[in-house]
């Protein structure tokens, strides 16, 4: 590359994005590359008539430490494919990066592009102040939260029914409002949901989502929380309904409903768990301001315990954020890992049962 003139590709396009942050933008790609104010500067000088070597003289001059990065931040842009130079067939360790930035989600997509489903309820909603609709959507949850509790807390006249599975599908329906809740939120924002589907959450646990990759476009760290959130908050009304039906309802119906109840507990608890890729991450990661802080925390650990590569904007990080990222990191894994051989076993003991 140091041989070669820079320049981006015609299509990539250069946007402000989250808490004002600069972003570029891979339309062949989809993809969002995050930039440092020092990172700004240097497009200026990607316009084809300059070499890696040239750009890296021109900024670092004799400075040996600012070389190393700027070599580095160009050979990240052009692994990003936003130069119009091809990306390097990647070496073992730098796949061993590429691997840890991942979301580690294989999809299936279901569905394209849903906005004109969700743009009309959307447009109702804007026109409704922001603090009204805020305050009634969380009146709505906490009232559903305190009648689904206080239900679940008091099971006096329940029995386990025969009919148990049929909460099943209700939780599945329940889960299908969980994800259009999430579509709603980004289209509320003007943030386009790509596509919708269901996946393999760390490769082993069968989730519902929604792709919304394109709530990098959204300046508000407020908007990107209100997404997050927005799916359990949904559940957090079904929560109440059911909750409801458990208290006035006698019978078969009022002990499936209490079944349910343990279903959307449980259901809440993983979803917004922290150290898992999940709603609850995602809400703490827009809380603080972080993009893509699971991937970054994974590819720090890899770096101390596999010495692969950093990413550029990762060279010289201070020492709390050094033991954040190796702290954050290592539970992650530690919880996955466990949760993985907790889900295998319970798998493997329902096998042997069919055949004892």
């Amino acid at each position: 590359m140091n041989t070669i003139p820079l320049q981006l590709r015609p299509d990539v396009e250069v946007i402000t994005g989250i808490d004002d942050r600069p972003l570029l933008f891979n339309a062949a790609t989809g993809r969002y590359v995050a930039l440092t104010p020092a990172g700004v500067r240097m497009l200026d000088l990607l316009d084809g008539s300059r070499t890696g070597a040239a750009i890296t003289a021109r900024l670092a001059g004799d400075r040996e430490d600012l070389r190393g990065r700027i070599d580095a931040f160009l050979g990240d842009l052009r692994q990003a494919g936003v130069l119009t130079v091809e990306p390097q067939e990647a070496d073992r360790r730098s796949r061993i990066l590429r691997f840890s930035l991942r979301e580690h989600m294989p999809r299936l997509k279901l569905t394209g592009r849903i906005e004109h489903i969700m743009e009309p309820i959307a447009a109702v909603l804007r026109r409704i102040p922001p603090r009204v609709l805020t305050g009634a959507v969380l009146a709505l949850v906490l009232a559903g939260l305190l009648v689904g509790g206080y239900a679940l807390t008091h099971p006096e006249g329940r029995s386990y029914p025969a009919l148990w599975w049929v909460a099943l599908p209700i939780l599945i329906v329940q889960v299908i409002f969980h994800e259009a809740a999430h579509a709603l939120a980004c289209q509320y924002l003007r943030a386009p949901i790509r596509e919708a589907g269901v996946g393999l959450m760390l490769y082993f646990m069968p989730v519902a989502y929604v792709d919304r990759t394109d709530a990098y476009r959204i300046r508000s760290r407020a908007g990107r929380v209100m997404i997050a959130l927005a799916g359990p908050f949904s559940d957090q009304v079904w929560f109440g309904v059911t909750g409801v039906v458990a208290l006035t309802v006698a019978g078969p119906v009022g002990d499936i409903a209490y079944v349910l109840l343990v279903f959307q507990a449980l259901l809440t608890i993983v979803n917004l768990n922290p150290l898992l890729p999940s709603d609850g991450y995602h809400a703490v990661a827009a809380a603080v301001r972080a993009v893509n802080l699971r991937g970054r925390a994974f590819a720090y650990l890899a770096h101390v315990v596999l010495r692969s590569p950093l990413p550029s904007s990762m060279h010289g990080l201070g020492g709390w954020k050094r033991a954040g990222y190796l702290t954050f990191g290592g539970l992650c894994l530690v919880y996955a890992v466990g949760l993985a051989v907790l889900v295998v076993n319970n798998l493997w003991t329902m096998i042997g049962g069919l055949f004892s």
